[in-house]
């Protein structure tokens, strides 16, 4: 079924924009998840994933209050990135990162 309304979009060339929505396991892929349950994370944060993307060296710009449009009621924000792969390689390798600092706030007791 199609919207009566339009939606219109501004291609970035060379950027990638991710949502948190993306990452998020909690959330079908008919909701907006773009990787695999299995590389998921359960409710990534904004901080997460501007914290994931200094680690990787990225170019980025934070859009805190942006909601996405399609769980506008839900968690807030995304980030522009600079392309270095295709946009679900670049999806895995944030999720994986984010994965990444997970596990080191446990090993390590950081907040």
């Amino acid at each position: 079924m199609h919207s009566p309304f339009k939606v219109f979009t501004v291609k970035l060339p060379g950027k990638a924009v991710i949502w948190l929505v993306y990452l998020d396991a909690n959330l079908p892929r008919r909701l907006g998840r773009k990787v695999p349950k299995s590389l998921a994370v359960e409710a990534p944060s904004i901080g997460e994933l501007v914290e994931a993307c200094k680690r990787l060296k990225l170019d980025f710009q934070l859009r805190e209050d942006a909601r996405y449009p399609r769980i506008w009621w839900g968690r807030r924000g995304y980030v522009i990135v600079e392309k270095f792969a295709s946009k679900s390689k670049l999806l895995k390798t944030l999720a994986l990162e984010i994965r990444r600092l997970r596990s080191e706030k446990i090993k390590y007791g950081r907040k």
